[in-house]
């Protein structure tokens, strides 16, 4: 009896063993091996006098780190070409007066250096870009680097399913909801810096109203294992809750045929994608901000979520998605919780591997406070986080 005793807790114990270590496999499959690092100020970049967001970066031909990075200035606006402008002012600011603006680093961690504004809207009337230049996604592909951006127009035709709107809501979603995505190809990153490239003069996606309700914006661009270019981007449901499609064209920049839906129910509220796909796992992945306070989930809200997918058709968050609460974890031991932490952007070497993620982020909320003194706490700024991953090279 004892011997019997004995082999059923050893089975047992090996059991347990084998499902822990299956377990931790599956972890790592799951998150991709990740494991976030801590930071300090050199992993901080941010302005005096602008709101700094969507942090997008790429190595360039020379060995340097460049940031693709919105912006848009501190303060009120003039009411030079509407009465209701001031619904932009402070950090509202975004839907009408961003522009997308170039930083370097020898390093890609920081610390980043502005460079130069590389697209800035020209508020030209029957323009499809004639307002704002936002969430930037910079791509390599074939030798030609790819930045996807957004940008708006006005439709004073628009009218929202519920019609009692303040005269201030209305207006902003006449604004909102004209945006469209478009591409900028150049050869070098000298080209963007200089400005020698072509505006695009049709986007690549519009609102088309039927599937895209209202809006169309936070594009992120990957290769498939099948040649063709996917697109990831957020729209939302008409008056609902946010939601992203799936869609797809033979060329970096041609226009992109919305193929299926990602999610859309509302306990997968999400917006902000960065989508990519990992050849060693043959699986798509995406990294969102969380946008539902469902406990379905049991997820902060405004975390950092993973989704993937095998075909990039179906998707569906993994055991455990979530890949970072609102904080941030610093070298001196001391953890700093945070209003915002939204866009973001995986970098990846040459292999594929992750070696950053870069987000936006503010500790207490931008529409708040002195928006003609921010302080640095309302202040807004992006972020690179390091990703400690063995065999890193």
């Amino acid at each position: 009896m004892k011997n019997i005793f004995e082999r059923k807790i050893t089975f047992l114990i090996v059991a347990v063993i084998f499902l822990f270590s299956f377990n931790l496999k599956a972890q790592e499959n799951v998150h991709t091996g990740w494991q976030l690092g801590k930071i300090d100020s050199l992993n901080i970049f941010k302005s005096k006098d602008y709101y700094t967001w969507c942090g997008s970066v790429i190595m360039g031909e020379d060995g340097k780190y460049y940031m693709f990075y919105s912006r848009w200035p501190h303060g009120v606006r003039k009411l030079d070409d509407d009465s209701l402008n001031y619904i932009f002012n402070g950090f509202a600011g975004w839907q009408k007066y961003s522009e997308i603006a170039i930083a370097v680093s020898n390093k890609l961690e920081g610390p980043y250096k502005h460079i130069t504004t590389v697209l800035k809207s020209t508020g030209k009337e029957g323009l499809w870009d004639r307002f704002t230049m936002h969430n930037p996604h910079i791509q390599k592909f074939n030798g030609y680097y790819y930045l996807y951006f957004i940008s708006t127009a006005y439709d004073s035709t628009f009218l929202p399913v519920n019609p009692n709107q303040s005269k201030e809501n209305l207006q902003w979603f006449r604004y909102n909801c004209a945006q469209s995505i478009g591409v900028v190809k150049v050869k070098s990153i000298r080209d963007f810096i200089s400005g020698n490239f072509k505006m695009p003069d049709e986007p690549i996606v519009r609102v088309d109203k039927i599937r895209t309700f209202e809006v169309v914006n936070n594009p992120s661009v990957a290769q498939g294992p099948d040649g063709k270019y996917y697109m990831m981007y957020k729209s939302r449901k008409s008056g609902g809750h946010m939601m992203f499609w799936w869609a797809v064209a033979d060329k970096p920049d041609a226009p992109y045929t919305t193929i299926s839906n990602v999610t859309s129910e509302n306990d997968m509220a999400c917006e902000d994608p960065y989508m990519w796909y990992d050849k060693k796992r043959k699986s798509f992945y995406a990294v969102t901000k969380y946008f539902s306070n469902s406990k379905k989930y049991g997820l902060q809200f405004g975390s950092l979520v993973l989704l993937s997918s095998k075909n990039g058709t179906n998707w569906s968050f993994p055991e455990n998605p979530e890949v970072s609460k609102r904080e941030l974890n610093f070298s001196d031991g001391s953890k700093k919780l945070l209003s915002h932490l939204e866009r973001p952007f995986i970098y990846r070497n040459k292999k594929g591997i992750p070696l950053a993620l870069f987000a936006a982020a503010s500790y207490e909320p931008p529409y708040q406070g002195d928006i003609m003194n921010v302080d640095e706490a309302h202040n807004t700024f992006n972020v690179c986080i390091p990703l400690i991953k063995q065999n890193r090279k």
